[in-house]
């Protein structure tokens, strides 16, 4: 699929109905009609655009510190996408997204559609672009790349709360599967992060985007984001494999708690199974002949388990 703006006067962005050179071209999912028409359109190679199709393919640049501004670059970069994994569980993963810089258009291309992207082209206010600059718009894409990865780590950090909650009462294994989509999450992450983080390196040492003061600071704060994305995630992760380890025994350990209940009520039960089986011989035995003889051996009984029961809770077995 192919989508083509351009911001107007007031900074409103505009859908195109054809393709328009000099906005922003949003591509997703591109088909071979597709790539073969930006391609002849824009004179690219034709990994700019296929490289999104690769779920393998890493962070990387080309061309940006060229001196011939009027040839396209590129900026592979990875952005994450909240995903259920096999399980049925929750799991964010990354994906790559590419940004094409021709002499007058801005090319953007994913397999699947961020959420950032969708913001934008529903002109939200927190979200709003200038085509006419390119430096600027791309910037402000790496920002919300580098601010989804924080909003993600928020919404793990709050989901291995939940899942704190239900330590200790819990089990079964399902929140094991989740924090372990969580754990997977955060491996993909710390990828990713490291992998942007060279590629912001080489912009800082572009003319392209440290030609000007506004441009320069606002790389420096995209730089930040990511490195404060990049510190959290490496703090989650250690707060998970702690959790999770804490969750391993509390599970174990509320399995036994169970088993010691159960075998002691089994304790319970079993005086008055051997009572009532010896009194069920066909032999001579004590109160045979004593008027009430069941009740008194119901009366035993029970006195017995009562005792029992109290010497078992006494000793912390219930």
């Amino acid at each position: 699929m192919i989508q083509s703006f351009h911001t107007n006067e007031a900074s409103v962005l505009i859908s195109d109905t054809k393709l328009v050179i000099g906005g922003w071209i949003n591509v997703c999912d591109p088909t071979e009609e597709e790539v073969d028409q930006l391609i002849a359109e824009f004179k690219f190679p034709r990994d700019y655009i296929t490289s999104v199709l690769d779920l393998n393919e890493v962070s990387r640049q080309e061309m940006l510190k060229e001196e011939d501004s009027n040839a396209p670059s590129l900026i592979v970069l990875q952005y994450p996408l909240l995903r259920v994994s096999e399980l049925g569980y929750k799991e964010y993963t990354t994906f790559p997204i590419s940004i094409i810089l021709t002499e007058h258009t801005i090319i953007t291309a994913t397999k699947y559609i961020p959420h950032f992207i969708t913001e934008i082209i529903d002109n939200h206010p927190n979200y709003v672009v200038d085509t006419t600059h390119q430096e600027r718009f791309v910037l402000r894409m790496l920002w919300h790349i580098s601010a989804s990865y924080m909003y993600c780590l928020d919404e793990i950090n709050a989901e291995t709360r939940r899942l704190e909650l239900l330590l200790t009462k819990s089990t079964k294994n399902e929140q094991l599967y989740a924090l372990m989509s969580l754990q997977k999450s955060l491996i993909y992450f710390s990828t990713a992060i490291g992998s942007n983080k060279p590629v912001f390196e080489i912009m800082k040492e572009t003319d392209r985007f440290s030609k000007d003061l506004l441009t320069r600071g606002f790389l420096h704060d995209v730089i930040v984001e990511n490195n404060q994305a990049n510190v959290m995630t490496s703090e989650y992760q250690q707060v998970l494999n702690q959790v999770s380890l804490v969750f391993s025994s509390v599970i174990s350990n509320n399995l036994n708690n169970i088993m010691k209940i159960l075998t002691s009520i089994t304790i319970v039960l079993t005086i008055p199974t051997i009572l009532g089986g010896i009194y069920g011989m066909n032999v001579d035995l004590p109160f045979m002949d004593t008027a009430g003889a069941f009740w008194l051996i119901l009366g035993i009984m029970a006195i017995a388990s009562i005792i029992t029961a109290w010497i078992l809770k006494k000793k912390n077995f219930f």
